[in-house]
């Protein structure tokens, strides 16, 4: 028998897919834009750790057929078609189109425009591999908990590491070191968050220190921005520069936790026909992550005004073509068998 789908984590994701969407659509770069990236990218990662499972003696080949192959194969096949969609469209030479194919090898920071997001599932991939690598062949929780740390420090200590003639490493390798912390806190903490989202008496502080945060970022008397492609970093507090590894442990996770809570009472309180479609948007989040960027470059070159107006069509354009794909690919893996008269 399967096993029942958490409802608040699809819907979790929804809301993330949502804030990134909105994040890459937005011209203005204010409080609403920081705030989205404070959390919307460590959460998808958290999110990443919470199924993990140590790998079986024997299972790693099991592994890379379930958890790695496919996300290679979507990678290189999305990747292949947004390039030739974006020759046509931005009328970009063969020249630049045949480089193009060597950078979706290389990856990560070196891949713009329509594939610019492509980072994520470089980094996503390499997280994954390292925070399994991890979990099997170190036992002991607290030296898992030490490794996590001491990879957060190192990753934020420099601005970025060159390779070859590249300004950047191949996927955002340096990145790797960031994320790993946050897959580690999802895959060590799954149960603790399980309840604390059920937990008023946490959930009511934790959602107004988030509050405050925002109104201060807002007021100008606190500064923080955290933008993990970039790797950029910085925090202050009234004009007084503070620890950012402090910063990027704390504010992400606090804030994916609020969303998280926000998240459950949404799918336990709220009818279920609003419910339902949220949840299944929340199923298609690495297509719409794969699209979204050239739909909203579309949709600009169209003539479509306004950052919402922009994001809420980019989401539902790529839903729909992420949707309708996954179903195709479905009934073409596994034909219904027709019954013999």
């Amino acid at each position: 028998m399967a096993k029942k789908r958490i409802e608040w984590i699809d819907v979790a994701k929804a809301v993330g897919i949502a804030a990134v969407v909105l994040g890459h659509a937005m011209s203005v770069h204010g409080t609403t834009f920081h705030v989205l990236y404070w959390w919307h990218m460590p959460m998808f990662f958290v999110l990443g750790g919470f199924f993990l499972r140590p790998v079986q003696p024997g299972g790693w080949l099991t592994f890379f057929k379930k958890r790695i192959f496919p996300l290679l194969i979507t990678y290189f096949f999305s990747g292949a078609i947004l390039i030739l969609l974006s020759h046509y469209i931005r009328d970009q030479s063969w020249s630049y189109t045949a480089h193009y194919f060597v950078r979706l090898v290389y990856g990560g920071r070196t891949l713009n425009h329509y594939l610019s997001v492509f980072w994520y599932i470089n980094v996503y991939i390499l997280t994954l591999l390292f925070v399994s690598l991890i979990i099997t062949f170190v036992k002991n929780r607290e030296y898992q908990i030490i490794i996590a740390f001491v990879s957060l420090i190192i990753g934020s200590s420099y601005k970025h590491m060159g390779f070859l003639t590249y300004k950047y490493l191949p996927w955002d390798f340096d990145v790797t070191l960031i994320t790993v912390f946050f897959m580690f806190f999802g895959y060590l903490y799954f149960h603790k968050i399980q309840e604390l989202v059920k937990d008023l008496w946490f959930v009511i502080p934790a959602a107004m220190i988030t509050l405050w945060l925002v109104l201060m970022q807002r007021a100008d008397q606190f500064n923080f921005g955290f933008f993990l492609k970039s790797r950029l970093i910085h925090a202050s507090y009234h004009h007084i520069a503070i620890s950012r590894v402090s910063y990027i442990t704390i504010i992400p996770i606090l804030v994916s936790l609020v969303v998280f809570a926000f998240c459950y009472y949404l799918s336990e309180y709220v009818p279920q026909f609003i419910v339902k479609p949220i949840q299944v948007l929340g199923q298609h989040t690495l297509g719409i992550m794969y699209l979204h960027k050239a739909m909203i470059d579309i949709l600009g070159n169209m003539g479509v005004n306004g950052d919402y107006v922009k994001a809420l069509l980019a989401l539902l354009i790529s839903f729909v073509i992420s949707y309708a794909f996954n179903s195709f690919y479905q009934s073409f893996k596994n034909p219904k068998t027709k019954a013999v008269s």
